[in-house]
């Protein structure tokens, strides 16, 4: 047997995961550890109450919707190039932690709140209830935007953010860019 022969022969034994198929008993992260160490330091400082939206937090419709998103990720954490194409920004979506269906914070940090002095972008926040119905996912932008958008936008940065509202009597999505040194937003349809 040729190498190339041997070598496609092995792709079909490998694991789903390696074929980009989801592996439905890997255990998704949604701790703080998963974060860098500022991040951790930050929401243990400024939301020790507060706690990453979570699957087992979910609305069983927003459940649905969350899995059905491609790669399936924690419905509390979007990692992106939310603000320009060299440097990640980490987003999250937060709950109260005793009542985790009692509003929510939608955070970014970026390399600036590296710094112990700098604090996180507090994008969107709601102190009503329905927090279950929501979960954040990271987007290309080029999925929403022409260029000709882009440009009318100013929305350069590759990635946005999804913050997905997946209510039973309605259903929101919201693409979260960065534009003129802030977070803007549009609804989408999605």
């Amino acid at each position: 047997m040729n190498r190339l022969a041997t070598a496609t022969a092995l792709l079909f034994l490998w694991p789903p995961i390696f074929a980009g198929q989801p592996d439905k008993t890997a255990k998704i992260s949604c701790s703080s550890e998963a974060l860098p160490s500022y991040i951790q330091r930050q929401l243990g400082n400024e939301f020790g109450t507060w706690r990453i939206q979570k699957e087992e937090y979910l609305s069983p419709r927003a459940h649905g919707s969350w899995e059905s998103e491609k790669p399936l990720t924690c419905p509390g954490i979007a990692v992106g190039h939310f603000e320009n194409a060299e440097t990640l920004s980490y987003s999250v979506l937060l709950v109260p932690e005793k009542q985790t269906d009692a509003g929510y914070r939608f955070l970014v940090f970026n390399q600036k709140t590296s710094n112990a002095n700098e604090r996180p972008l507090l994008v969107d926040k709601s102190d009503d209830s329905g927090a279950r119905n929501y979960f954040l996912h990271t987007t290309s932008l080029n999925k929403f935007f022409d260029a000709a958008s882009r440009k009318k936008f100013q929305a350069h940065a590759p990635d946005g953010i999804l913050l997905v509202d997946s209510a039973e009597n309605e259903y929101e999505v919201d693409v979260y860019y960065w534009s003129a040194s802030r977070y803007q937003h549009s609804p989408i349809d999605y």
